[in-house]
C-alpha cells in the first residue's frame, strides 16, 4: 500500500516550522498594552498594530530588534530593551477605578483617548502614512487645549504650563511637513484654474522645485524631533501627570474635580466662548492677518474643549460641532490663502533674480488676496449661527 506524499507546504509554513516564531516586547509588556505585536521568524520580523496593517522588516536571524523596528515603536518603548517575551501580544489595556461622572474623569478619559491618538499617529509618521502628520499635530493641540481648558479640574496652571509648553514645541516642529504639503497642492490647484495662455514662463516646473526642497527640509526637521529626546521626555510626561491624577487621593483634589461634569465643564467651556468673541471684535475693527489667526487658535480650542466634555453639554453637541468646523474652516481657508501669498511673493522673487516672468504669480497672489477677503467678510455669520448654539452655555 502506497503512503500519500505530504502536500507541499507554502514557505511562510516552512519558516514557522523551521524556525518557529518569538515575540517582543518591554518587561512591563508595553506594546502589548496597546494592541502592538512584534514579532520574528527566522530572519523575517513583523510589526501588526492590532487592525490588519503593519510592516515587515528582512534582518539576520538575531535575537536584536533591529533599529528600524525599535524606532517605530518608540512612542510606545519609550526607549526601553525589547527582549523576547512568551505567546502572541494580544491586547491588554486597562483603566484603574475611577469614580465616574466627575469633571476630573471625564477630562482624563479624553485626554487619554488623545494620548493614545498621538502615539498611533506617531507610528503612521514614521511609516510614512499620508495624513500621520496631520494626525499627530492634531491630538497635540487637543491634548493642548484641553490642559489648557480644564485646568482647573486637573491641578491648576502650574501643573500643565509645562506640558502646554512641550505640545506646543512638537506642533511648531512637525507642522511644516504637513503644511508644505498643503501649499503644494493648493499651488497645483490654483494654476489649474488659471487660462493656459496665462501662464507665463515655467511656473510649475520652477514651484515644484521650491515645494520639493520644503518638503525634504521640514521632513528632516519632523524625523529629527520624533526622534529626540525632548519628545520622549513629553510622552513620559503625559503618562506620569495621567497616573498621577488618577491616583490622587479625594482629600488633595480641588472642589471642581470632584464635581459633576455637567457642572463644571460647561462653565469652563464659556470662557473659551468668551475668548473668541472677544478675538473677533478685534477682527471686525482690523480684519489684520495676525488679527484673524489669534481667532482661529480660539475657535480650534473652543472645538477641542466641546468635543473633550461633549457629554456633559446642555445641549445635543451635533450641531454646534458642525458650526464649530464650518468656522474653523473658513479661518483654515483664510490662513492658508495668507500662507499661500507668502509662498508666491518668495516664488515671484526667486523668478525676478534669474530673469523670469512674474505676471502668473502676480495672478495668482491677487485671487489669493480675493479668497482672503471673502473668508473674513463670512466670519461674522458664521460666528452668530456658532454662538446662538453656545448660548446655553452661558447659564
Amino acid at each position: 500500500m502506497t503512503t500519500p506524499a505530504p502536500s507541499p507546504r507554502s514557505a511562510p509554513e516552512y519558516a514557522l516550522l523551521h524556525y518557529g516564531i518569538h515575540y517582543y516586547d518591554t518587561a512591563g509588556l508595553r506594546l502589548r498594552r496597546h494592541g502592538l505585536t512584534l514579532s520574528r521568524v527566522g530572519p523575517s520580523w513583523q510589526l501588526d498594530r492590532g487592525d490588519g496593517r503593519g510592516c515587515r522588516v528582512e534582518a539576520p536571524a538575531s535575537d536584536q530588534v533591529p533599529h528600524e523596528l525599535r524606532r517605530l515603536v518608540r512612542a510606545y518603548s519609550r526607549d526601553l530593551e525589547l527582549t523576547q517575551v512568551t505567546g502572541p501580544c494580544t491586547r491588554l489595556l486597562t483603566q484603574d477605578a475611577w469614580p465616574a461622572g466627575t469633571a476630573r474623569a471625564m477630562v482624563l478619559g479624553y485626554l487619554e483617548t488623545q494620548i493614545e491618538a498621538l502615539a498611533r499617529a506617531d507610528l503612521a509618521v514614521r511609516l510614512g502614512e499620508p495624513e500621520g502628520v496631520h494626525d499627530l499635530r492634531v491630538a497635540a493641540r487637543r491634548i493642548r487645549a484641553a490642559l489648557r481648558t480644564f485646568a482647573p479640574v486637573l491641578g491648576g496652571r502650574r501643573l500643565v504650563r509645562g506640558l502646554c509648553a512641550s505640545l506646543r514645541w512638537l506642533g511648531a516642529g512637525v507642522g511644516p511637513a504637513r503644511d508644505t504639503e498643503v501649499q503644494r497642492h493648493r499651488f497645483s490647484r490654483r494654476l489649474d484654474q488659471v487660462p493656459e495662455e496665462a501662464v507665463v514662463g515655467p511656473v510649475r516646473a520652477d514651484a515644484e522645485r521650491h515645494f520639493g526642497a520644503a518638503a525634504e527640509e521640514s521632513a528632516s526637521e519632523c524625523a529629527e524631533v520624533l526622534d529626540s529626546h525632548r519628545y520622549l521626555q513629553l510622552l513620559n510626561a503625559l503618562e506620569v501627570f495621567g497616573v498621577v491624577l488618577r491616583e490622587q487621593p479625594r482629600s488633595d483634589q480641588g472642589k471642581a474635580a470632584l464635581k459633576p461634569a455637567g457642572s463644571v465643564l460647561p462653565r469652563l467651556v464659556w470662557t473659551v466662548v468668551a475668548e473668541t468673541d472677544r478675538r473677533l471684535e478685534a477682527v471686525f475693527h482690523e480684519s489684520a492677518p495676525k488679527s484673524v489667526h489669534a481667532v482661529r487658535k480660539s475657535a480650534k480650542r473652543l472645538r477641542y474643549a466641546l468635543e473633550a466634555a461633549a457629554e456633559a453639554m446642555p445641549f445635543v453637541p451635533d450641531r454646534v460641532l458642525a458650526d464649530c468646523r464650518a468656522l474653523q474652516d473658513l479661518l483654515g481657508e483664510y490662513q492658508d490663502s495668507v500662507v499661500a501669498r507668502e509662498e508666491l511673493r518668495a516664488l515671484a522673487s526667486a523668478a525676478s533674480v534669474a530673469g523670469k516672468p512674474v505676471s502668473t504669480y502676480e495672478l495668482l497672489i491677487t485671487t489669493e488676496v480675493h479668497a482672503a477677503q471673502r473668508c473674513v467678510a463670512a466670519l461674522p455669520a458664521a460666528w452668530e449661527t456658532l454662538r446662538q448654539g453656545l448660548e446655553p452655555l452661558r447659564s
